[in-house]
């Protein structure tokens, strides 16, 4: 768990880093904004949502996103711009595996113990059991946490 924490801090500071050094980058950091919750166990993050997140982390977005083997993120993302997400994340696979595709066809597989990068233009197939918890622009997600919370109510009617 100690590694976890070590390599976690090792790549926010790199999402900083990276962050700041793009011209063009869509990422706007807000660093001197102290948030309220500066740490937080991912056990603990709040419940009952689609998608578990903690906003106001210096303009970025914390999310422990958990699902089991099997789950197709298609069907979710249909009504977003070219039915994939635009938002990038950052993250890092705690356990499990998931395959990305992007608009293009390009597919690539995050598996436990990697940092990721996943750009915008994406679909997912969850592989493996999957917990990973992943940082992205707020302003992002708080439309896709909005569409995925009003999929998840139509699929459940049905």
């Amino acid at each position: 768990m100690k590694n976890l924490k070590v390599l976690l801090s090792i790549f926010i500071l790199g999402i900083f880093i990276l962050a700041a050094s793009c011209k063009q980058s869509q990422v706007v950091l807000r660093p001197n904004e102290v948030p309220n919750v500066t740490h937080v166990n991912l056990d603990d993050f709040p419940k009952g949502k689609v998608l578990p997140m903690i906003n106001g982390w210096g303009g970025l977005t914390v999310d422990v996103n958990n699902a089991p083997k099997g789950t197709n993120f298609t069907p979710l993302l249909e009504g977003l711009e070219n039915d994939h997400c635009q938002v990038p994340h950052w993250g890092y696979v705690v356990k499990g595996a998931v395959q990305i595709e992007y608009e293009d066809g390009t597919k690539e597989t995050f598996k436990e113990g990697e940092a990721f990068y996943m750009k915008p233009g994406h679909t997912a197939l969850v592989l493996e059991d999957l917990k990973l918890v992943s940082f992205s622009p707020e302003d992002g997600m708080h439309d896709l946490s909005d569409h995925l919370e009003k999929k998840v109510a139509e699929m459940s009617k049905k």
